[in-house]
């Protein structure tokens, strides 16, 4: 949600008209020191427990989820955090931005915060990483999770399986956006690139953002260790899908809902023809993330695009909500 990419399985963006309510996500607060003067966005709303806790995807920052978060905080307290160098938090350029990394600003956002469990888990696409990572480390205190289309563990290496020619186009489109992220960061600490204001090619953005929101994020990424943090990330994506790996992994009768996306379309348009082998692929790859409990649950959003949480906000909500009932009252909700 944050740079304007060429186009790619993590990025894809539907006919979403502008949401207004993604510039109160720029609203100052909710800045939380994680390692020294390091700082974390965590912008929570409502009351009430288990804390619902929003991640977005690749390159994306909590505002995806300002059409889900307001409403899933009218029944309990509701926090959506921004990865570092993402949204409002602080670049972190001197670490790889690995889900191992990722998820303890989580866990340190969380803690400083004062925010403790019971928690539900709330991932769009590769927000698994940091999903299934929290859930693997503290799960006595996770008391469901909800994941909205999402990667699989060994992601690009499935997805190479069912369609080479779509995943060579997203290994170029990854390393095409890292490298593009450095050159900015470069031109930024040399001169040539104009910092300030959104622009193409280093502070481009979706215009499904509203206007003063982008201006608020290209001020922000005019700090070349915003755009180092935002490139690490990028260069991560395929060695975190391997780092998730884990064999017999189980999560018991924890509440769990899949939602998947239920266009096709997620891959380069060069290859089309895999997209029926492609699709099956990530179908059969969610019924095995429901496998991870006894209570898990598939969902398919009809006629939603990659972002659910954008395109059919209502059916992100009901998942969550029947998820927070769950735990709730320690059984299964329709």
């Amino acid at each position: 949600m944050a740079s304007l990419p060429a186009g790619a399985r993590a990025q894809v963006i539907a006919d979403v008209p502008v949401v207004e309510a993604m510039a109160d996500y720029v609203a100052p607060g909710g800045m939380i020191p994680v390692e020294g003067a390091r700082r974390i966005h965590l912008r929570c709303l409502g009351s009430g427990s288990p804390t619902v806790v929003f991640t977005a995807g690749l390159g994306a920052w909590s505002a995806t989820w300002a059409k889900v978060q307001p409403q899933v905080a009218k029944v309990t307290r509701a926090c959506a955090w921004d990865r570092a160098g993402f949204g409002l938090s602080d670049g972190d350029a001197a670490a790889p931005q690995t889900v191992g990394r990722t998820t303890d600003d989580l866990e340190r956002a969380l803690k400083g915060a004062g925010i403790g469990g019971p928690y539900v888990l709330v991932g769009h696409s590769a927000g698994a990483h940091e999903v299934l990572t929290f859930a693997d480390r503290r799960l006595g205190d996770v008391a469901g999770i909800v994941l909205v289309d999402p990667v699989r563990p060994h992601d690009l290496a499935r997805e190479e399986a069912a369609g080479p020619k779509a995943a060579a186009a997203d290994r170029a489109f990854l390393a095409g956006e890292a490298r593009r992220l450095r050159d900015c960061a470069a031109g930024v600490e040399t001169g040539k690139v104009k910092t300030g204001a959104p622009a193409p090619p280093c502070f481009q953005y979706f215009p499904e953002i509203p206007v003063r929101a982008q201006a608020v994020l290209a001020r922000l990424d005019a700090a070349p260790a915003r755009l180092r943090t935002q490139a690490s990330l990028y260069e991560e994506y395929e060695p975190n899908g391997e780092r998730v790996v884990r064999d017999g992994r189980t999560y018991g009768d924890l509440p769990l809902i899949v939602i998947s996306a239920g266009a096709s379309g997620l891959w380069s348009p060069e290859a089309k023809e895999e997209w029926p082998a492609l699709m099956a692929d990530w179908r059969d790859s969610h019924e095995a993330l429901v496998r991870l409990s006894r209570r898990g649950e598939r969902r398919v959003a009809e006629g939603s695009g990659h972002l659910v949480q954008l395109d059919r906000p209502q059916a992100v909500i009901d998942a969550v909500l029947a998820v927070v009932h769950a735990a709730r009252t320690g059984r299964s909700e329709d």
